[in-house]
């Protein structure tokens, strides 16, 4: 128990390491070595390291604090879970992938408890070509154990990714090993990226508008809205000139992720629920987290400001107009550091052309006091413009001008 004490600690400290990190900050690496401590911890008890038992140690990561009783709690519930596992009735793969096509069993569940890895091509298999297609669970078996017994897992992968894919001694290679949906596969990878671009939403320079920006804080947050196929949307109050006007704002999941972890205890709890959620095979569709009702108070995004401005469309006259509907998108996410910094770098620039417009103006006077019969030198003195370098500086600016 003191060794599994110890991995469960390592294992929870780590963890909260990595989801302290943003999405694109958190590497492939620390990803696997989490995976790694987690199929650790679950061997101990004879368990495969399938979607419903690591969410038994994701959950266990969710809690605030590691102690001795959290310990017990998730030790208990791992040898609960190994019980019905091992003491399961014995089926072979053949049978068990025919009742996980009757179940509809999660395949992140069904391959690692086969010894299979969760491989682009094994969920393809299992997700796709086994439940969808309702392939006989003998060939799908026949070609996992294919791919497995020459290792082809990550050959595959990279295969999909090259564009005259036939073309290269990678597909020769594979070809030997007579694997029956090679080609169907590389196919499918390919419709699936041009479907993930279609839904991608498009900037407003890709668009073709200007957009007008805002900059928005202190957004409170009543509900968040996503499923896995569209991007999140936070509803919720904020105030726009000087008014608490009810808006809607659309975001990626990865900036959803980095308002949350940045704002306090409730936000990472939020965090944790919507990972807990997805995670969930019988998640509902779209997911709604209702932030005062499950949490007894809005979430207050204060800590950050909101680059966001409204979509536009083209009007009956084919010109570029904002949607009427209180709804917007985020451009940037700043930190009040940021923001202080680009206040002051405005407000700076702003001084900056003020100076230079008055330098400018200058050379106007100093042409009134020529046309005067004025002396050049004294005219230069008058005007403020005694010394050569600022006296051509104010010429060239007045240039600007004309």
């Amino acid at each position: 128990m003191d060794q599994l004490k110890l991995k469960l600690k390592a294992y929870y400290q780590r963890y909260q390491q990595l989801d302290a990190k943003t999405k694109p900050a958190a590497g492939q690496g620390d990803k696997e070595e989490v995976a790694d401590m987690e199929h650790d911890i679950l061997s101990q008890f004879g368990l495969p390291a399938s979607k419903r038992f690591v969410q038994i140690l994701h959950d266990f990561v969710t809690h605030r604090q590691f102690n001795e009783q959290l310990v017990d709690y998730v030790s208990k519930k791992l040898k609960t879970a190994a019980s019905k596992y091992l003491l399961a009735p014995v089926l072979s793969d053949v049978e068990q992938l025919s009742h996980a096509h009757d179940q509809k069993r999660s395949a992140y569940d069904v391959l690692p408890e086969l010894g299979f890895p969760t491989n682009e091509y094994s969920l393809y298999l299992v997700g796709e070509l086994l439940y969808k297609r309702n392939m006989s669970a003998s060939d799908i078996l026949d070609e996992l154990q294919k791919v497995q017994h020459f290792d082809d897992w990550e050959d595959l992968l990279l295969l999909s990714k090259i564009n005259n894919y036939k073309e290269d001694a990678l597909y020769a290679k594979l070809k030997k090993h007579h694997l029956r949906f090679l080609n169907e596969f590389v196919q499918y990878v390919r419709k699936q990226a041009l479907a993930a671009a279609s839904h991608k939403r498009l900037t407003p320079a890709e668009e073709g508008y200007a957009p007008n920006y805002r900059t928005v804080t202190k957004v409170l947050v009543e509900d968040i809205v996503f499923d896995q196929d569209t991007t999140p949307s936070i509803f919720g109050k904020v105030r726009i000139n000087g008014r608490l006007t009810r808006v809607t704002i659309g975001l990626e999941f990865s900036e959803l992720n980095q308002l949350l972890m940045t704002s306090d205890e409730l936000g990472v709890e939020i965090s944790s629920l919507i990972k807990k959620k997805l995670s969930s095979p019988a998640v509902e569709k779209p997911l709604v987290i209702d932030v005062r009702a499950q949490f007894g108070q809005e979430l207050k995004l204060d800590n950050c400001y909101l680059e966001v401005y409204k979509p536009q469309h083209r009007d009956s006259k084919h010109k570029w107009v904002e949607d009427k509907d209180p709804f917007y998108f985020v451009d940037k996410i700043l930190s009040k550091k940021e923001f202080d910094k680009r206040s002051k770098e405005v407000e700076v620039k702003q001084k900056i052309q003020e100076c230079l417009e008055l330098i400018g103006g200058s050379y106007v006077y100093y042409q009134r006091l020529r046309r005067l019969d004025i002396t050049e030198d004294e005219a230069k003195l008058r005007a403020g413009l005694g010394d050569e370098l600022l006296f051509k500086l104010s010429y060239f600016l007045n240039k600007l001008k004309e």
